[in-house]
């Protein structure tokens, strides 16, 4: 019997990367945009307002969708883009269908699979990763072509975000610092990101504490670290925005390889464990 493919996630600032198992099926509110591939086969999602559902082997969510995966327990490749949203502009170009509030089928659909086949394969470095997927994901022929600025309040509104994880930066503080009023401030960031700023802190905070956990951080500190009074309710919460309990970065019973980007440096790897969540309604 061949012994399964090792899961793997990969952890930068501006990307993650999941190879491995689709906890199927998973219900997701999403607070980035991504894509998903489906390397065993389709992936069923029905957004939240739809009656139906549809499949495809390659699927663009927005920032913001709502509504349920199922990729049968199949492998797949899961990619959170970049939150200021170029990977989602360039993509949704390349998108051949739009049905559930989702692109789907994409145009690089054959390429996609052999990437990221070869990638759950292969034993590349993470910083070859990144390479590969950033040559997948922003084609230099299609990134010439896609019209997209990004206001300089913003960018410097998500680097007080990323360096100030642990404080609740007020609204206004934040508009302060980039010259804005709060009310402006809401509504540009807004357009920009695609998401409320609470909200974006909250991933972010995720994001960091997903990167924490690997490296030795209990559960319930990552939940502390990331605002919440108990781990219960951090739970739930990281489930419907990242698809997966966080317990599953640290059970004993399988095995999950973890990548974590630091500070700008080639990616190390981190070992820790995944366990499969059971095929019940999430």
């Amino acid at each position: 019997m061949t012994e399964p493919l090792p899961a793997r996630l990969y952890l930068w600032e501006r990307r993650t990367l999941y190879l491995g198992p689709l906890r199927s099926p998973v219900r997701l509110s999403l607070a980035a945009s991504r894509l998903l591939v489906g390397l065993e086969g389709e992936i069923r999602f029905r957004h939240c307002s739809q009656q139906q559902e549809a499949s495809a082997r390659t699927l663009l969510l927005p920032v913001g969708w709502q509504g349920t995966l199922d990729s049968g327990r199949g492998r797949v490749a899961d990619c959170h883009l970049d939150a200021l949203g170029f990977d989602h502009a360039l993509l949704r170009q390349l998108a051949s269908r739009q049905e559930q509030q989702a692109g789907s089928a994409l145009q690089n659909q054959a390429e996609l699979l052999r990437t990221f086949e070869a990638l759950s394969q292969g034993d590349a470095p993470a910083h070859r990763v990144y390479e590969r997927l950033d040559q997948i994901l922003n084609p230099p022929e299609w990134v010439v072509r896609t019209a997209f600025n990004v206001d300089a309040r913003i960018l410097a509104t998500l680097q007080h975000l990323k360096s100030n994880t642990a404080e609740n930066l007020s609204l206004v503080s934040l508009a302060r610092q980039v010259g804005l009023s709060p009310s402006r401030l809401i509504g540009l960031f807004k357009q920009q990101v695609g998401i409320p700023i609470r909200r974006y802190r909250l991933w972010y905070r995720l994001f960091r504490c997903t990167q924490r956990m690997t490296t030795g951080t209990s559960l319930t500190q990552a939940a502390l670290d990331a605002g919440f009074a108990d781990s219960a309710h951090f739970s739930r919460t990281y489930r419907a925005i990242l698809g997966f309990y966080p317990s599953a970065l640290l059970s004993p019973r399988a095995r999950l390889q973890v990548f974590v980007d630091t500070a700008g440096q080639p990616a190390v790897q981190a070992v820790s464990s995944f366990k499969p969540a059971p095929r019940s309604p999430r």
